[in-house]
Formats: structure tokens, C-alpha cells, sequence
């Protein structure tokens, strides 16, 4: 098999393994309702990664036998990690200062007029709107960007850059670790600095509440665009760029209908996510 057939079908199998990380344990709870009938500690709300730690097993063993897979179809002998460690002392933040003030300072005004006079309007079409369909698409678009997945992802792109030679997947990965991490440190500061209550809380957009209930802003869409942005910024096939977009548009969407974020939170996640993606994706496309 062709090293570009083996990338493809590592490719094909690690979004398989996405898209099961997302209705987990739903395919566990199918067979035990269908031949075992076992008294099982979870309920149909959780989700990979937030209930019963052994109830997961099953979906980490097939993670890491997909790993395996990956490491043992190495073409050539001597894979190693060091040319994506040299990526890792290389990166450098791409953006100046001034171009970073003035997208700070542009998304800081409409963050601040979305929050005040669309914020209590959407987020009571959402309720409008919400029937137990659409309850159970954003339930899956809400476990899509929480998680292990954002971890997986910035996983494979590292360890398949590595194994089939593609060193710009290698650097993908390094730009989605630099940029999630950011953006998750600049979230977690925000977060305690503007303590603003969540709409599930029914308090109203302007309320303020506990460092541990804050939302202000989303750090699923945060996450989300993060990734997202370095395809979008660095990728040259459109069909990556579309599909990432859409997934975290999706990510974003889900929080509002889920009524965990105003849509001022997502909005200010969105323009974190993508400045620190743009800040540390190659200026060059290179994927």
C-alpha cells in the first residue's frame, strides 16, 4: 500500500473515531440493551469523558489501537519526533503588535454592542425556536467541542505528520497546540475578570455570578476556532478550510441554542480563537 493510501486511510479512520467520540456511549448502550440488559452507570445526557471513567474503556481501547495502526505503518524506519520538537522551538507569534491591538480593539466594540442590544433578543429566539430535535443535534455539536477531541485532533496531526513525512501536518499540529493553549489561558483570565452569568441561569444579560458559573466567554467555541483557524489560515484544500469552519460555526451555534453562552460570548470566543490561530499559523499556506 502506497504511503498516500495508508494517509488517506488513517485519515478516513481518525474522523470515524471523531464522529464515535460524539455519540459515545451510544453504541455500548445499543448492544447492552440488545442481548446484556446490564444496570449501567451512566444516563442518556453523558457524554466521553464526563461520567464513569470505566464506562469509557471500550472507546480508548479503539483510540489506541488506531495509534498503533498509525506507528506500525511507518514506511520508513527511524520515525521520531525531532523535526516536530525543531517546529516547536521555531514557532514564533506571526502577527505585530499594532495588528493585534487593532483586531483586539475592533472585536472589543462589536463584542460590546452585539452584548448589549442583541444578547437578550437571540438568546429569546432560542428558546422560541428549541424543540427536541434541534435538542438533539445540539447536543452532539456541543459534545463535539468539548473534551478530548480538540486534544485528539492536535494529536493525530503530530503523530501521522511524523509517521508519513508530512511536515506540514507536523507544524499544524504545533500551530493548533500554540493556539489552543493560548487561547485557553486568555479565556480562563476573562473568565474571572467579567464573571457574567450564564442565560441557563435565567438572571438576564447582565448579571454577574461566581468565577466557577462564569460565561464569559465560550471555551468550547474558543477551542473550536483555535483549530479551526489554523486550517482556515494555513490550509490549501477548501474543502479542510469549509469543513473546519462549519464545525466550529456549529460549536458555536450549540452554545447559544444549549443556553450555556450569550452570543456576545461566542462572538468574543470566535475573534480569540481566530486571532491566536492567525498569530501562530505559518503565513504561507502550507497544508
Amino acid at each position: 500500500m502506497s504511503i498516500d493510501a495508508k494517509r488517506t486511510l488513517a485519515s478516513v479512520a481518525f474522523a470515524a473515531l471523531l464522529v464515535l467520540s460524539v455519540v459515545w456511549p451510544a453504541p455500548d448502550d445499543a448492544l447492552n440493551d440488545a442481548c446484556c440488559h446490564a444496570r449501567l452507570p451512566v444516563d442518556d445526557l453523558s457524554f466521553l469523558g464526563r461520567e464513569a471513567p470505566s464506562y469509557d474503556v471500550v472507546f480508548w481501547c479503539l483510540a489506541g489501537l488506531l495509534l498503533l495502526a498509525i506507528l506500525q505503518s511507518a514506511p520508513w524506519q527511524g520515525s521520531d519526533f525531532r523535526q516536530a520538537w525543531d517546529d516547536v522551538k521555531a514557532t514564533r507569534v506571526r502577527m505585530r503588535a499594532r495588528a493585534i491591538a487593532l483586531a483586539l480593539a475592533g472585536a472589543g466594540v462589536a463584542t460590546a454592542l452585539i452584548w448589549r442590544f442583541a444578547d437578550p433578543a437571540v438568546t429569546a429566539l432560542a428558546e422560541r425556536v428549541e424543540t427536541s430535535s434541534s435538542d438533539a443535534v445540539i447536543r452532539l455539536a456541543n459534545r463535539f467541542g468539548g473534551g478530548m477531541n480538540p486534544a485528539m485532533i492536535v494529536i493525530f496531526f503530530l503523530v501521522a505528520g511524523v509517521v508519513y513525512q508530512r511536515r506540514d501536518w507536523v507544524r499544524c499540529a504545533v500551530a493548533m497546540a500554540f493556539a489552543g493553549a493560548g487561547a485557553g489561558i486568555v479565556v480562563q483570565i476573562v473568565k474571572v475578570l467579567a464573571g457574567r452569568t450564564r442565560p441557563e441561569l435565567w438572571l438576564g444579560a447582565f448579571h454577574h455570578a461566581r468565577p466557577s458559573a462564569t460565561s464569559f466567554p465560550s471555551g468550547h467555541t474558543v477551542g473550536a476556532f483555535a483549530l479551526a483557524g489554523v486550517l482556515l489560515f494555513g490550509a490549501r484544500s477548501r474543502t479542510l478550510r469549509v469543513i473546519a469552519v462549519l464545525l466550529a460555526v456549529a460549536v458555536a451555534a450549540s452554545r447559544v441554542l444549549a443556553f450555556r453562552h450569550w452570543t456576545s460570548d461566542v462572538f468574543a470566543s470566535t475573534c480569540i480563537g481566530l486571532l491566536m490561530a492567525r498569530m501562530f499559523t505559518p503565513r504561507q499556506p502550507e497544508l
